[in-house]
């Protein structure tokens, strides 16, 4: 049978009283035959002195219909059907469980659901029979990492084609977002699942090391020389690629091992931090020649340096057998460093190239090497202020920088190698 609705004020509470059904709200009676005719859909137990109404029929025709619409990955659908399981029996715990995955596989960028997610999980593990618990926390341990790598991918895409500080900031958040989540489920629910921090550190590296090509391209423009502008762009998409590569390792705590080729990657990007720089054309008696307006201080590249060190001793804390490489950026120039004012100049590349692609590869060479920087700090520090010395030195370097540019050695950015 159906269930009975009154015609006057719509309400259900219609009660049997001396032959009649009477509404409790309005009064308006009905007769047997009347009330026959005004039925609404539900099955009406009306033995009683109360209506009954049984709408299990239509919970598990809703159920069907929602796991049927999970499997079909209309995920929309799936979470409109358990919606109205629910509303008809609110303590189904399966399908407080469909709901859950639903909520979470429709995250959006504009709205991550983890939080819903978890919570319609909460309520399933709460309405669940006694028998039944252990298995949906197997269920829902199992679920979450999936979850965790659908949702945090919305916002790493997102970063991929547009990689900006607004969007490391969503990538951040969201994965805070799902951490958070994970002690919930671990600290409500006693679900303690495993791979969603590697699932979201994965997605998280691949997202850096997609977008970094394009914040390179973007950095070393046509021809290498990058403004003021530009420069400074790039110096705040490196500091952004840092700090997710940083989220990454610190969400991953299941594999160690995966870690080794994030702070491989930290180490490159600290590294073109360092040799970053813009440029500005000076226009000479000869056409221009370009010259450098901005770069880090020797403090922030030293600072950068320990960084680079502290990531290898990472690496080797997690690879007993890895080998640090030597310090970075500890054989200046001096001599030609004093003369053209600076280690980062063409001129002084050139110089550096020449050390360490031809000097270094040479036994002679590499004793050469030593020797010029056992005695040049001295040298320098004594004569370095004075006009004599470096005009006497310019003389001599400016042919040998003629010499080897013409023999093909480079006067681009360089960074020193390791020997």
């Amino acid at each position: 049978m159906k269930a009975l609705t009154c015609d006057m004020c719509g309400s259900n509470d219609v009660m049997k009283q001396d032959g009649l059904f009477i509404c409790q709200v309005c009064g308006t009676k009905y007769s047997v035959d009347e009330a026959r005719r005004m039925m609404i859909e539900g099955t009406v137990d009306i033995s009683g002195s109360t209506v009954k109404v049984d709408h299990s029929e239509s919970a598990k025709a809703y159920y069907i219909l929602a796991t049927s619409a999970f499997s079909a990955k209309n995920y929309e659908e799936a979470e409109k059907y358990s919606t109205k399981v629910i509303e008809i029996e609110p303590e189904n715990y399966e399908a407080w469980y469909i709901k859950g995955k639903s909520a979470g596989l429709l995250s959006t960028l504009a709205k991550l659901r983890a939080e819903e997610c978890v919570h319609c999980f909460s309520k399933s593990i709460q309405f669940a029979p006694e028998d039944n618990i252990d298995e949906m926390r197997m269920r829902i341990a199992d679920d979450y990492p999936m979850l965790c790598s659908e949702m945090i991918s919305i916002s790493c895409r997102n970063f991929i084609n547009h990689p900006n500080s607004d969007n490391a900031d969503i990538v951040a958040n969201h994965a805070m977002i799902l951490q958070r989540c994970a002690v919930y489920l671990m600290r409500e629910c006693d679900i303690r699942s495993s791979g969603e921090g590697e699932a979201m550190a994965s997605w998280i590296e691949t997202a850096v090391n997609h977008a970094w090509p394009s914040i390179w391209k973007e950095y070393d423009g046509i021809d290498g020389h990058a403004n003021k502008y530009v420069y400074k762009a790039f110096i705040k998409s490196c500091l952004e690629c840092i700090s997710l590569l940083k989220i990454a390792i610190t969400v991953n705590g299941d594999v160690p091992e995966n870690n080794i080729p994030r702070y491989q990657t930290l180490i490159q990007i600290t590294q073109d931090l360092n040799k970053a720089c813009s440029w500005t054309r000076i226009s000479n008696s000869k056409g221009y020649t370009w010259t450098i307006e901005n770069k880090l201080t020797k403090k922030e590249k030293e600072e950068n340096i320990n960084k680079i060190m502290e990531y290898h001793q990472k690496i080797k804390e997690i690879d007993p057998s890895y080998v640090i490489p030597k310090r970075p950026g500890s054989g200046a120039c001096y001599v030609a460093t004093c003369v053209y004012g600076s280690y980062d100049c063409p001129e002084v590349w050139t110089l550096r190239r020449y050390r360490d692609e031809q000097l270094a590869k040479t036994w002679r060479g590499r004793i050469f090497i030593r020797v010029y920087y056992a005695v040049s700090p001295t040298i320098v520090h004594l004569f370095g202020n004075q006009t004599w010395f470096r005009k006497l030195w310019k003389q001599r370097l400016d042919k040998m920088v003629w010499k080897l540019r013409s023999q093909g050695v480079d006067n681009t950015p360089y960074e020193d190698k390791l020997w």
